[in-house]
């Protein structure tokens, strides 16, 4: 019991550690940040350098910057589901009481649906906006805070309001959103309701997902009555009596690849509903994650701004006022923008 108790502990504590210093954490301002996503990759860099020659360590770096997370969600996503239909369907043949035989049928449907939407996702262009398309999207005014009429710095053609110069893609995407490592492309105008689509179709998949797994467990539960048996201590040998932790313990002894998809279900399911909760957030507020940022970052200044009005007003500094709106459009950054938010300043 307290090895997995342990185990658990030691789980939550790596994912945590992880989702907090590659994710969450701010690498200009945390220092866990920065060691997890600069300094470790960059050190690691330079070892692989003198060991596989920069020629080679050039290609594979290309593959993995061009397509590491596509590559890593197929191994997840492919990899989860072959456990499924390998070993999850043996036990739902074994358990149909509690499953239906027909949600395997269901389940290759939602196979299918989970690659199609990803692969659509992948295909589908955000638009590009060049000197003859500019007349295509330019249906947004200006509001002279977030986007001004100027020239793109890197395309020289009129940048048209929510639009951004994307410098993955090399080109200017209308109502620019993010760019998503998991599609390998910007996410706008054009593309941003199959991202969606994507989204929805993983959330789904997730919790049907957890559902017919932890089904399937609370099948062996109840047919083998696991609360009301009796357990050994392998190391002791004796006896044990039955509780949570006891059973989640032979169930991952027993089970434990459709114990450890179910865990990774549930877990991107929490993930995935958040991130897909903030996108139908800001798409109901007619906001896109790089309006979301600028906003942000608008509200930062305007406090700072206002404190510094206050302090000089109590100082009796203040001798006039003028308009601030040329000063804030200037404290709009225009950097790049994941799936987590601001990365680095860009035109």
């Amino acid at each position: 019991m307290m090895n997995l108790a342990l185990q658990i502990i030691i789980f939550v504590l790596i994912f945590s550690f992880f989702t907090y210093a590659c994710i969450l954490a701010d690498p200009t301002t945390s220092k866990l940040g920065r060691l997890c996503t600069k300094t470790i990759p960059s050190s690691s860099y330079r070892i692989l350098e003198r060991t596989l020659g920069k020629k080679h360590l050039t290609k594979i770096s290309k593959l993995l910057l061009d397509h590491g997370l596509q590559i890593f969600y197929l191994i997840v996503v492919l990899g989860s589901w072959s456990i499924v239909f390998t070993y999850g369907y043996t036990e739902m043949d074994n358990y149909s009481n509690y499953v239906h035989p027909h949600h395997k049928y269901y389940g290759y449907v939602m196979f299918v649906t989970c690659m199609g939407s990803w692969h659509y996702a992948c295909s589908v262009g955000p638009g590009n906006v060049t000197s003859r398309t500019i007349p295509l999207f330019d249906h947004y005014e200006y509001d002279n805070i977030l986007y001004t009429n100027k020239l793109c710095p890197t395309l020289q053609i009129r940048k048209i309001a929510r639009s951004k110069y994307d410098r993955f893609s090399g080109r200017h995407v209308p109502r620019f959103d993010h760019f998503c490592g998991w599609l390998n492309q910007a996410v706008g105008e054009r593309n941003y309701r199959w991202f969606l689509l994507f989204l929805a179709v993983h959330v789904f998949m997730c919790g049907y997902g957890t559902w017919a797994m932890g089904t399937v467990l609370y099948g062996e539960i109840m047919e083998k009555k696991l609360f009301d048996a009796t357990f050994f201590n392998a190391v002791t040998g004796a006896e044990v009596k039955a509780n949570n932790i006891i059973v989640i313990h032979y169930l991952f002894n027993r089970h434990f690849q459709i114990c450890g998809v179910t865990l990774l279900m549930s877990v991107m399911l929490v993930m995935l509903s958040i991130f897909f909760g903030f996108h139908l957030y800001i798409t109901s507020r007619n906001m896109t994650t790089n309006e979301f940022y600028k906003w942000r970052s608008v509200v930062r200044w305007h406090k700072r701004e206002r404190k510094k009005y206050e302090d000089a007003l109590k100082d009796g500094k203040v001798v006039g006022s003028k308009s601030n709106a040329g000063i804030l459009s200037k404290q709009v950054t225009d950097g790049d923008v994941g799936c987590t938010g601001m990365t680095a300043d860009d035109s």
